[in-house]
């Protein structure tokens, strides 16, 4: 496992799921979004430019997030520096949540796996668009408030994207995100109406990003799953991704009661 593709991972899908508020400290990225979603609220500590002492660095993390009525949290994967964070932070009594994996393959792994047998039309739009984002939120169980920060996040996105939605007549049934950046489609805010789940409408979805991916010349998948989402876990084990490697969030236990929503199937 190389921690120079874990850190190119990382450093994709920081960018692929931007807060609102993102501050640098010392190679570390402070990232804030009105407490909704754990990896828009939460320390990317992937770097070190070794300008300040760890204490300094850990102080300054605490105080940010206290102003903001947020817990302290870093998410903490194999190339988080330094490279004992996690050791040091579980012995600060910040408690481990929501573990979760990062899953990859070639794009035509996927493409195979993937061959729709399913007369779903799928549509990928350039831009985000009510329905896409409203079959999005009946999936995911979003309420309002934590809506609008999503929204936020999807309209900051900076790279290439690719809302996609399949339909059934006239409904929008299942949707998913592509993100484009570099070598690597990032697959994010797979999403499924209650009603039409375990039909394999997901895979079509898959597919169809997966194609649409290819055509710009990208060569690799990745997406982020939480470890105890065992549905969504089987379907990308059928769509052929397997886990390169773990991150999880470590959060100050005291302070967990004044987290915001962190709703959804994905970290």
């Amino acid at each position: 496992m190389s921690l120079e593709r874990i850190h190119h991972l990382e450093r994709l899908a920081a960018a692929a799921w931007p807060a609102a508020e993102r501050e640098p400290l010392d190679g570390w990225l402070l990232r804030s979004n009105a407490g909704v979603t754990r990896r828009a609220n939460s320390v990317w500590p992937n770097a070190d430019d070794g300008e300040l002492a760890l204490d300094q660095k850990l102080a300054a993390v605490e105080a940010f997030y206290r102003r903001r009525g947020l817990p302290a949290r870093y998410q903490i994967c194999p190339a988080a520096q330094p490279a004992h964070l996690d050791a040091l932070l579980t012995a600060r009594g910040y408690r481990l949540d929501a573990p979760t994996s990062v899953q990859v393959a070639p794009l035509s792994t996927v493409r195979e796996q993937t061959r729709p047998a399913s007369d779903l039309a799928v549509v990928i739009a350039s831009q985000l668009t009510e329905s896409w984002f409203t079959t999005y939120c009946l999936a995911d169980a979003i309420g309002e408030r934590e809506a609008e920060a999503r929204r936020g996040i999807l309209l900051r996105i900076a790279d290439r994207v690719g809302f996609a939605s399949a339909r059934l007549g006239e409904q929008t049934v299942v949707v998913g995100l592509g993100v484009v950046a570099e070598d690597w489609l990032g697959v994010f805010c797979m999403g499924t109406r209650s009603e039409f789940r375990r039909r394999g409408a997901a895979l079509v979805v898959l597919h169809s990003l997966a194609t649409w991916a290819g055509q710009q010349g990208v060569a690799d998948i990745y997406l982020q799953v939480m470890e105890n989402n065992t549905v969504a876990r089987a379907l990308y084990a059928r769509a052929g991704l397997r886990t390169l490697y773990g991150y999880h969030s470590r959060e100050k236990a005291a302070e967990l009661r004044t987290a915001g929503p962190m709703g959804g199937l994905f970290a």
